[in-house]
């Protein structure tokens, strides 16, 4: 179990995870939504015998409070019951909510909250600061509950907003000991950067890596059929700060399963991770 007592500056203590393809590989839960609706115990079992160690949850509902319509202890309860661990899980936060989304959550004992998007519509380069100071406040208030707050990137990000990258905004003005960056490997190759760059400039930023592929078009695959590197990643996972792996597929597939399979296949036929 992930408790407090793990807990390093950038994540859970993982000695063990760099250049080690025989540790845990995770998986965003959000690849399986339409598994998940058919039948969310036949889905994780699978996912177990699979080889995944984890899972990285999604589909909260604020209003009924729950995870794929259950209450976060019962959705624990079931994965745990497959031997997979719930590190994280994405959740729309603000600096209004995230009392509201830690309570939800601490039934879940996971280590990480991660927002993919903020919460409201402003997106000039002000917004982004503003968004950044809020990060940290938001961070400060999930910290000291024993949770890491973090936050998961686009493509978007990457288009300059009145000359200034957001990405950038949002790396330089959050700090480190309170917002990390789940990088997506995907997004930024389809916006024309490259994690390596990112990794240079933000060294120790980035303890999650959702391993997502696109191709040229921009149409997310599985992991090794697309555009991303992912051999020419593995060297640099010490400077990114990597911790965990985690392997994601487009929601909206009807065979996210079979997705989510060939990319850890993939991966680990690889040694990648």
């Amino acid at each position: 179990m992930i408790t407090e007592a793990h807990f390093s500056k950038t994540g859970p203590s993982t000695s063990g995870f760099l250049n080690n393809t025989s540790v845990p590989l995770g998986v965003q839960l959000w690849s399986l939504k339409n598994d998940l609706a058919r039948g969310i115990d036949p889905t994780l079992k699978k996912l177990a015998a699979t080889g995944f160690g984890f899972a990285e949850a999604a589909g909260y509902d604020s209003n009924s409070r729950t995870i794929f319509g259950l209450e976060p202890h019962v959705f624990r309860q079931k994965l745990e019951a497959t031997g997979m661990q719930c590190i994280g899980a994405h959740a729309p936060v603000s600096s209004e909510t995230v009392n509201q989304v830690l309570e939800d959550f601490s039934t879940l004992k996971i280590a990480y909250i991660i927002c993919s998007l903020y919460p409201d519509a402003g997106r000039t380069a002000a917004d982004y600061y503003r968004i950044a100071e809020n990060y940290n406040q938001i961070g400060s208030i999930a910290r000291k509950a024993g949770v890491h707050f973090g936050y998961h990137n686009h493509h978007f990000e990457f288009s300059p907003v009145e000359g200034e990258r957001p990405i950038d905004i949002l790396l330089k003005n959050t700090d480190p000991e309170l917002v990390t960056f789940e990088l997506d490997l995907g997004w930024v190759v389809q916006a024309g950067a490259t994690p390596e760059a990112l990794f240079k400039t933000y060294p120790g930023r980035f303890p999650l890596w959702h391993l997502r592929d696109v191709d040229a078009g921009g149409t997310a695959v599985n992991a090794g059929d697309g555009m991303v590197n992912f051999h020419s990643l593995q060297p640099l996972k010490k400077q990114a700060g990597f911790l965990y792996g985690i392997v994601e597929t487009p929601s909206a597939a009807t065979d996210g399963m079979d997705r989510v399979i060939a990319s850890f296949n993939y991966i680990r036929r690889e040694q990648l991770y």
